[in-house]
């Protein structure tokens, strides 16, 4: 089974990168600006495929693809509006700690995303730097209090999640089904969905600052190289983050700059 799924994560003006979600360069590279955000919708909503939830019947279908947005930043609501206008629905994954923190959404925001159809879910409780690193407690506190924290905000069960940071491993998957997880976004470019007894494991495409809305087309189409040369650096780069741990994350935050 395939499906095409792409990862946004914040959208903010020209020059205010920390107003929404984490703060920093590295999280700044993944942060679209309004104009390339509504210019990539526009492209999408043009391609004819459905941009459904996850548990609808029909998701996985040829001509679905799936929105996903991380962390939970402050812009989701206004994202979701525009996703709205083209009849396209969302998936906004929440880092479940931050709710109701400056530059996060509010409980309120989650319940507006929810009413006006959106799927919310789990980013984890806290977003570790690394969660596939975390003692077997500690990771299954992560999806436990999240899912905990965000359904009680929603009045529902909350049964979507994505893993930060890129950091899949079976331990980390295993956790959150557990934690009542059915569909687990990962960061693995690609458009095989696995299942997991009930549950499933999707693969992603980023969208990152600077692409145009070609590439969103590309990555929702499978048109041209976009998918291969996304899966291509993913994996080159996958064995210095899975080895070289806290080197890697030290190199990353300087090569955008950071300290």
């Amino acid at each position: 089974m395939n499906v095409a799924s792409l990862m946004y994560h914040d959208v903010v003006d020209v020059g205010a990168d920390d107003a929404s979600g984490f703060p920093g360069p590295s999280a700044a590279s993944y942060k679209l600006h309004w104009p390339e955000y509504e210019a990539q919708l526009a492209r999408l909503s043009a391609t004819g495929l459905r941009f459904p939830r996850v548990d609808a019947a029909d998701a996985f279908a040829a001509d679905a693809c799936l929105l996903t947005f991380d962390d939970g930043g402050a812009s989701a609501v206004a994202a979701a509006r525009a996703l709205d206008t083209l009849g396209m629905r969302g998936h906004f994954l929440v880092t479940g700690a931050r709710v109701d923190s400056p530059g996060f959404c509010s409980a309120a925001d989650l319940r507006a995303l929810a009413a006006a159809g959106h799927v919310v879910g789990s980013h984890s409780q806290t977003h570790p730097a690394d969660i596939s690193r975390l003692p077997a407690a500690q990771l299954a506190a992560e999806w436990r209090d999240s899912v905990a924290r965000l359904s009680g905000v929603l009045g529902t069960q909350v049964d979507v999640a994505s893993i930060p940071g890129g950091f899949y491993s079976p331990a980390v998957a295993a956790s959150a089904f557990d934690s009542g997880i059915r569909y687990l976004f990962t960061s693995e470019p690609t458009t095989r969905v696995v299942r997991r007894g009930e549950a499933w494991l999707i693969g992603r495409y980023a969208l990152q600052r600077g692409m145009g809305p070609d590439a969103a087309a590309a990555f929702a189409q499978g048109t041209g190289i976009a998918r291969q040369r996304q899966w291509l650096l993913w994996n080159l780069k996958k064995p210095a983050k899975r080895w070289a741990g806290p080197a890697y994350r030290w190199l990353r935050r300087r090569s955008f700059g950071g300290s």
